[in-house]
C-alpha cells in the first residue's frame, strides 16, 4: 500500500503554502492540545488560535470557503481549521450525547505533527538504556517468567531496532558536525557548536552508549540467552502457542517463523553493531581533531586584507618558475597595487642611524687661530652687510601696530628665515645705543611657526 493510499493527495499542501508558518504553528497548537486533552473542543482550539493570529498576517487562499466572512480573527481561525479538515489532518465531530464539537486528529497525522514538533524544538532526545533493557528483559523472562518469553523477545527486537536507529542517527549527526566545520569560518560559532551543541549530543547519546549502557558489556550475555532459547524446543513450543493466542496466527509454523526471525534479527544486529560503534568512535575522533585545528587556525590566521595579501605574496615567492608567471598574471589582472606616500613637516629630515661606538684614538685638532678669527670676522661682516642695524630697527618698529607699546613673543609670526634672523639680532642688540625698545626676558621658550624663540616681552620706548 502506497503513502497516498493512506493520506490525501493534498495532505502536505499546508506545508508549502504561503501561510505555511501560520499553519505549522496551528498544527503545533493542535499537537499540544492532543497531548493534554482527551477530547479537543473546537471552541477551545479557535480561542487559542486567535491569539496566534493577533500579530500575524494570514493571506486568504483562493479555495478558502466563506472567505467573505474572514475579515475578523475568528473568521480567519475558522478558515485555518477548515483547511486542516479539507486536507485530512483532523475531523470535526460531536462529543457523545451532546452538541459540543470536538476535533479528532487522523491517525497518520499524529506522528507527522510529533515529527514537526521535534524538528521545530531542535532538542536532542535522551538516550534510553536499550541494551540493558534488552538483556534484563530476556534474563528475567528466562529465570522467572518463561511463559512470557514471547513478549520478552518481541520487546528485545523493538529495543534492538531502536538501538540500530539511534546509532545510525548518531553517526550521521557527527558527520553533519564535521561538514559544518568545513563550511564555518566564524570562530565564535565554531566554539558554540563545539562546547554547546556537540557536547550536548555527546553527553546525552554518545557517552551513555560508551559507559553505562555499554554494548560490549551486554552483547555476549544477550547472544548467550538467545542461543539458549533456540536450543530449547519446549520453550520455543511454549512461545509459539503464546504467539497464536496473542496475535491469532493461523498455524503454528507461522508463529514459529515470526519468533525465529525476531531472534535472528537480534543476533545479526549485535554481530555487526561492534563495527558501527568503531566507526562512530573514529568519526568522534575526527570531529574533535578537526574542530580544534579549525579553531586554532581561525584564532591565529590573519584574516585582514594585509594577511591575505601576505599569503598571496608567499605563494608567489615559493612557487616554481612556471607557476610564478601564472600567479603574477592573476595578481596583475585582479589586484591593483599602488605605492602611496605623504609629505609632512618632518619629511625633509633623515632619521638618525645609530652606529656602534668604537674606541679609537681621537683625531688631532689643527688649531689655526688666524684662520678661525678670519672666518668669524668674515661672517660678522657678512651679517652686517645683509642685516644692518637700520634694518633690524625697522623690523622691530614693524612689530608694533599703531598705538601698541608692548608685544609678547607669542604674538610674533615669521614668514621666512630672514625674519627669524632679524628677530634674533634684535634680541642680541637690544642694549645697543640708539635702539628704541627694551626686552623683558621670562622663563622658558615659545614655539612659533616652527621656530623656538625666547619667552619675552618687547616694550617700545616713548619718543623714539
Amino acid at each position: 500500500m502506497g503513502l497516498f493510499d493512506i493520506v490525501p493527495s493534498n495532505f502536505f499542501s499546508v506545508l508549502v503554502s504561503g501561510n505555511r508558518e501560520i499553519y505549522v504553528e496551528s498544527l503545533m497548537l493542535l499537537h499540544d492540545l492532543f497531548k493534554f486533552e482527551l477530547n479537543i473542543k473546537v471552541d477551545d482550539y479557535i480561542s487559542s488560535l486567535i491569539s496566534i493570529l493577533e500579530d500575524r498576517a494570514y493571506v486568504i487562499e483562493e479555495d478558502d470557503e466563506e472567505s467573505e466572512n474572514s475579515t475578523t480573527l475568528s473568521g480567519k481561525a475558522r478558515l485555518i481549521l477548515n483547511r486542516f479538515i479539507k486536507t485530512g489532518w483532523v475531523d470535526k465531530e460531536f462529543l457523545d450525547s451532546s452538541f459540543v464539537e470536538i476535533l479528532t486528529p487522523r491517525n497518520y497525522a499524529i506522528p507527522v505533527m510529533k515529527l514537526l514538533s521535534e524538528l521545530g524544538e531542535n532538542n536532542i532526545h535522551e538516550y534510553n538504556s536499550l541494551v540493558f533493557a534488552t538483556y534484563s528483559g530476556l534474563k528475567q523472562a528466562k529465570t522467572e517468567h518463561e511463559e512470557q518469553m514471547y513478549e520478552a523477545v518481541l520487546s528485545a527486537k523493538a529495543n534492538t531496532q531502536q538501538l540500530q536507529y539511534e546509532l545510525r542517527t548518531l553517526y550521521h549527526g557527527i558527520r553533519g558536525f564535521i561538514r559544518d566545520i568545513q563550511e564555518q569560518g566564524d570562530v565564535n560559532l565554531l566554539l558554540q557548536n563545539h562546547f554547546e551543541e556537540y557536547k550536548k549530543m555527546s553527553d546525552r547519546i554518545y557517552h551513555p552508549i560508551k559507559t553505562m549502557d555499554s554494548i560490549h558489556r551486554y552483547m555476549a550475555p544477550i547472544q548467550s540467552l538467545l542461543a539458549d532459547i533456540l536450543a530449547d524446543e519446549h520453550l520455543l513450543q511454549m512461545m509459539s502457542e503464546r504467539a497464536m493466542t496473542i496475535k491469532k496466527h493461523e498455524d503454528e509454523n507461522e508463529a514459529g517463523h515470526e519468533i525465529i526471525s525476531a531472534i535472528d534479527y537480534i543476533l545479526d544486529t549485535y554481530q555487526s553493531v561492534g563495527g558501527v560503534i568503531n566507526e562512530i568512535d573514529r568519526k568522534h575522533s575526527t570531529y574533535t581533531k578537526s574542530s580544534i585545528e579549525k579553531i586554532q587556525y581561525l584564532m591565529t590566521a590573519d584574516q585582514s586584507i594585509k594577511g591575505k595579501l601576505l599569503d598571496l605574496m608567499k605563494a608567489y615567492a615559493f612557487s616554481e618558475d612556471e607557476n610564478r608567471e601564472k600567479i603574477g598574471l592573476l595578481l596583475e589582472n585582479n589586484i591593483r597595487v599602488n605605492r602611496q606616500e605623504f609629505l609632512d613637516g618632518k619629511s625633509i629630515y633623515h632619521k638618525s642611524v645609530r652606529s656602534r661606538r668604537v674606541d679609537t684614538n681621537p683625531l688631532p685638532i689643527d688649531k689655526d687661530e688666524g684662520f678661525s678669527d678670519e672666518v668669524m670676522a668674515g661672517m660678522l661682516e657678512q651679517l652686517k652687510k645683509g642685516y644692518p642695524i637700520a634694518r633690524v630697527r625697522a623690523y622691530v618698529d614693524g612689530l608694533f601696530p599703531d598705538g601698541v607699546k608692548e608685544i609678547h613673543s607669542s604674538d610674533i609670526h615669521f614668514d621666512d628665515d630672514s625674519e627669524f634672523i632679524l628677530f634674533m639680532l634684535a634680541t642680541m642688540r637690544a642694549t645697543d645705543k640708539g635702539m628704541n625698545y627694551l626686552i623683558a626676558m621670562e622663563d622658558g621658550r615659545v614655539l612659533q611657526d616652527g621656530y623656538r624663540i625666547p619667552n619675552m616681552t618687547l616694550h617700545k620706548m616713548e619718543g623714539k
